[in-house]
């Protein structure tokens, strides 16, 4: 317990470091905001993500050695997050780029974690190819909120949940489209939004797969047993 702690610190101390540089990164595109109180909030954004992937991946023998691609992961996606939430896109720049990485990382986690590692491997390539596929579906649908940029990003997710287990992968893409309908919700029923406005959508996908990190195995199972 006190290695877990003591990681999960270190790691959110670590994302509050690298937080002034993601908000300058961020910053460089035009409208997306800048300052002191934005620095602020991302990071307190990374802390929580480097936080929260050391939490859920520290604690098992296998997990924890996949602990730095969900860290790359991490800061990506705090990246994403602030620049969706300011101009709706989600930039190939920044996704496309994570994909090699967090797949290099992936690959050298499952060679030294003793573990069979063409099936992690092959797992992850299947979540990849599942949650894109999915989100390519529902962007080709009539009149879909979503675009391409979701598409991307949902492979790239899946590829690191999917190296979790599939039932971690389920989770975070339900819990993304629960976090996403459930904030739609919610901006219809105070008219900040109506039926045709572009929400971002790249946040609750990011904060679904953080949750499903944190908790995927154990709400998958109790959602089986219930």
């Amino acid at each position: 317990m006190l290695t877990v702690s003591l990681a999960a610190l270190g790691c959110a101390l670590a994302g509050a470091a690298v937080g002034p540089a993601l908000a300058a990164t961020a910053a460089r595109l035009p409208g997306v905001a800048a300052g002191g109180r934005r620095t602020v909030v991302v990071c307190v954004l990374t802390a929580v993500a480097f936080g929260g992937v050391a939490v859920g991946l520290v604690p098992d023998p296998v997990r924890r050695y996949g602990l730095p691609a969900f860290l790359v992961l991490a800061a990506a996606g705090v990246l994403l997050c602030v620049i969706d939430a300011d101009l709706r896109r989600l930039p190939d720049a920044i996704t496309l780029p994570a994909y090699p990485l967090v797949a290099a990382l992936l690959a050298v986690a499952s060679a030294i974690d003793g573990g069979p590692a063409w099936a992690e491997l092959a797992r992850a390539g299947i979540g990849a190819l599942a949650a894109a596929g999915l989100y390519l579906l529902l962007c080709l649908a009539p009149g879909s909120q979503l675009g391409f940029g979701d598409v991307k990003l949902a492979g790239l997710l899946g590829l690191a949940l999917g190296w979790l287990s599939l039932p971690t992968l389920a989770v975070g893409v339900v819990l993304g489209f629960g976090y996403g309908g459930g904030y739609a919700l919610v901006l219809l029923a105070s008219r900040r939004a109506g039926l045709r406005t572009r929400i971002p959508f790249g946040p609750a996908m990011l904060a679904g797969a953080l949750t499903a990190v944190l908790a995927g195995d154990w709400l998958a199972a109790g959602y089986l047993a219930f």
